[in-house]
């Protein structure tokens, strides 16, 4: 048997991306919970600055204003960063509710939607990341944020 450090034991997945899919609370004997997850839309998560209306509190009279995008590029830039603004907001809440399962199914659902968008965006644009690897040094192609033409 294999415990996280919760005291969770781990329960092995049919999927191939990792070796344990969820945790199960064996000193209560009960599973995770199953529960619909209530939850922003990715858009609005990161317009308001929080992915749960549950903890979202409105700062006086403050309504944040709409992102607004120029180009096809600035638009998947603002997809990605969307989806990673909802990937690190649900990891802090997975974080303090582990049997949250829906949560954690959401979870996995953006992070690869972020990967599929980020290779979209590489495929097209050169690399986002250093990581990121190409056959060539691309990093010097291309406009510069100085020369003022946007991306």
């Amino acid at each position: 048997m294999l415990f996280d450090k919760n005291g969770y034991y781990l329960i092995p997945s049919n999927n191939q991306e990792s070796n344990y899919d969820f945790a199960i609370d064996i000193i209560n004997g009960l599973p995770p919970v199953e529960k619909e997850v209530n939850t922003y839309s990715v858009e609005e998560a990161l317009r308001l600055g929080n992915l749960f209306p549950k903890l979202y509190n409105l700062y006086k009279n403050y309504d944040p204003a709409p992102i607004r995008v120029q180009t096809n590029r600035e638009k998947c830039l603002l997809d990605i960063q969307r989806l990673e603004f909802a990937i690190a907001d649900l990891n802090l809440y997975l974080d303090m509710h582990p049997e949250d399962r829906g949560s954690y199914d959401l979870f996995k659902k953006y992070v690869r939607e972020c990967k599929k968008k980020k290779e979209e965006y590489t495929a097209v644009y050169g690399p986002l990341c250093l990581d990121d690897l190409t056959e060539e040094w691309e990093w010097s192609k291309g406009v510069w944020p100085w020369e003022g033409r946007g991306l």
